[in-house]
């Protein structure tokens, strides 16, 4: 892959005056965190050697590398060691943001009735574009996660249904065109397929669980067809009515009130003489 550090409009040379590290390192970062969203630098992109990169901008090592750490931290760049190593372009990964929104709600006591309301809000309209304008592809694949669905509850599958219930929702969100909202949905999207699924396994023996999950599926199917028919309003009513209506069913079956949890790994045991 090509070095493109020096294809580039040419590097700002730091200012005499600017010269610590922390505000050299931070204008360093700035300049190419700003090539990596325009595009100027693309995933897979390797960046010139320090010492190129130091003489480009006419800074000491330690601050060229303060500035790839800066950008390491915000996943832009991988940095690997050795005679070939170096720093390389990483492609934007919405899941680094979706996670540290996911600690933030948790560390504020976020509960799951909190994320299903904020669900309720954000879906419906997505149904409600991709009925504006409907295409064959989104239909098909949208039918197509029903199936899925389908063979899972048929054969006992909690895991499996439980991601192709939260799998629906992306594909509703990701065709419906509004970049805006299809972000905003998938910084929640991490948060809300993790408790589906805890809530699919922990429940999904008890009395009554497998009547819900069909209404889920024939909920899908009927989205699906007002969705293929064009009736925008009534696809929106209806998911948002159906999103409603689940979340009081989970949930009562649930712990709606419990903070969510978005860390996955087993905690470390801790020795109580390190922590005061």
């Amino acid at each position: 892959m090509a070095e493109r550090g020096s294809l580039i409009s040419p590097a700002p040379k730091a200012h005499p005056e600017a010269r610590g590290q922390p505000k050299a390192a931070s204008r360093i970062a700035t300049y190419f965190r700003r090539a990596i969203v325009t595009g100027n630098l693309r995933p897979g992109d390797r960046l010139l050697s320090e010492r190129e990169l130091g003489e480009q901008f006419s800074v000491s090592r330690p601050t060229l590398r303060e500035a790839m750490r800066l950008l390491e931290t915000e996943s832009l760049i991988e940095i690997s060691r050795g005679q070939h190593g170096g720093a390389k372009v990483k492609s934007l990964d919405v899941s680094v943001t979706a996670r540290q929104v996911g600690m933030f709600l948790q560390h504020e006591g976020t509960t799951l009735a909190d994320v299903y309301q904020a669900r309720a809000f954000l879906e419906p309209p997505a149904a409600g574009l991709l009925a504006a304008s409907p295409s064959r592809a989104a239909v098909d694949e949208l039918r197509q996660n029903v199936v899925k669905a389908k063979q899972a509850l048929e054969q006992d599958d909690a895991n499996t249904l439980a991601a192709a219930l939260s799998e629906f929702s992306e594909i509703l969100v990701e065709r419906a065109g509004n970049n805006t909202l299809s972000l905003m949905c998938r910084l929640l999207r991490d948060i809300v397929r993790r408790q589906q699924k805890h809530i699919t396994v922990s429940t999904y023996s008890r009395k009554g669980v497998e009547k819900m999950h069909w209404l889920n599926i024939r909920a899908r199917e009927k989205a699906i067809e007002l969705i293929e028919s064009g009736k925008s309003e009534e696809a929106e009513q209806f998911w948002r009515l159906h999103l409603v209506e689940a979340a009081k069913i989970s949930l009562s079956a649930y712990q709606a009130n419990m903070p969510i949890d978005v860390l996955e790994e087993p905690e470390p045991e801790l020795d109580p003489t390190t922590v005061r």
